[in-house]
C-alpha cells in the first residue's frame, strides 16, 4: 500500500516514528509540519509562503499547519494518490469537544475531503506514553484490510488509553460538561490549564467513557458538517418567509 503519514506534532515526533517503523513494509510518505502544532484543527497556512524541506526520499517536514501538509502531499509531492492516510500518533487523547481543535484529526478530516481512506490515532497522556500498542493496532488494520472499508468522507478517530487497552469500544464524541479553566500569568496574561479530562455530560457509550474505562475508542467521524433532520418549525419558517 502506498500510505501518508502526517502528525501535528512535527516531522520528529516520537509517535509519528512509531507508525513508520509500525508500516515499513509498507510504501510510506511522510509530509509533517517543521514545528511543533497542536490545536491547529483545520487551519492553513495562508499568511506566508510554505517550504517543503527533503530529510529524505520519503520524508518531507513543511513550514505549515498539518492540513497544509496533506494538501500539498497529494498535490504535490506524492507520485499518486495514496490508499491511505494516517495521522498521529499523537500524545494526548482527541476525545469529545477536543476533536474539533485538533491538528491530529484535522489532517485526517483533510484527506477524507479528497475521498481517501483516513484514520487519526491518538493516545491518552500518562508520565511516559507508549505509542506501541496505537502503532501495532494502525498496522493489523492496515494488514487486514480494514482500513479500506472505511466509506468516502469518513475519518476513523482511535483513541487508546495509557498502557495496554482492554478491547476496543465503538464510540460516539462526548462532549465536556466544562472547558480547561485559563490560569492568569503574574503579567497579566492567560494560559491553558493544566490537560485533564473533564467531566462529561452524556451517559456510557462515548468516546471519553471508553478511555476512562481503559477501553480504545473507535469513532466514525463523517466529514461533512450536516445536521439532518432540520426542525420542522424552522424549516416551515425558512421556506414560508421569502
Amino acid at each position: 500500500m502506498l500510505i501518508l503519514l502526517v502528525n501535528d506534532d512535527g516531522i520528529h515526533g516520537p509517535g509519528l516514528e512509531a507508525l513508520e517503523n509500525a508500516l515499513s513494509d509498507h510504501q510510506t510518505f511522510t509530509v509533517a509540519p517543521i514545528d511543533h502544532c497542536s490545536g491547529a484543527g483545520m487551519s492553513l497556512g495562508l499568511y506566508a509562503p510554505l517550504s517543503v524541506i527533503p530529510l529524505s526520499s520519503r520524508r518531507f517536514a513543511v513550514t505549515g499547519t498539518p492540513v497544509d501538509c496533506v494538501k500539498i502531499a497529494l498535490s504535490e509531492i506524492l507520485p499518486k494518490t495514496p490508499d491511505l492516510v494516517v495521522s498521529g500518533i499523537n500524545p494526548g487523547a482527541n476525545l469529545g469537544n477536543n476533536i474539533w481543535y485538533s491538528g491530529t484529526v484535522g489532517a485526517a478530516t483533510e484527506a477524507s475531503f479528497w475521498r481517501i481512506p483516513s484514520v487519526a490515532v491518538s493516545v491518552e497522556r500518562s508520565p511516559e506514553v507508549c505509542f506501541q500498542p496505537a502503532a501495532d493496532l494502525v498496522r493489523r488494520m492496515v494488514e487486514e484490510g480494514v482500513s479500506a472499508d472505511l466509506p468516502p468522507g469518513v475519518v476513523l478517530n482511535v483513541n487508546l488509553p495509557p498502557g495496554k487497552p482492554k478491547g476496543l469500544r465503538f464510540t460516539s464524541p462526548g462532549s465536556f460538561a466544562a472547558e480547561v479553566p485559563f490560569v492568569r500569568n503574574s503579567d497579566g496574561t492567560y494560559s491553558y490549564g493544566p490537560y485533564e479530562l473533564q467531566g462529561i455530560r452524556e451517559t456510557a457509550g462515548t468516546d471519553i467513557h471508553a478511555i476512562l474505562d481503559g477501553y480504545a475508542s473507535i469513532t466514525p467521524l463523517a466529514s461533512r458538517r450536516e445536521f439532518k433532520p432540520v426542525p420542522e418549525r424552522m424549516r416551515e419558517w425558512f421556506l414560508n418567509s421569502f
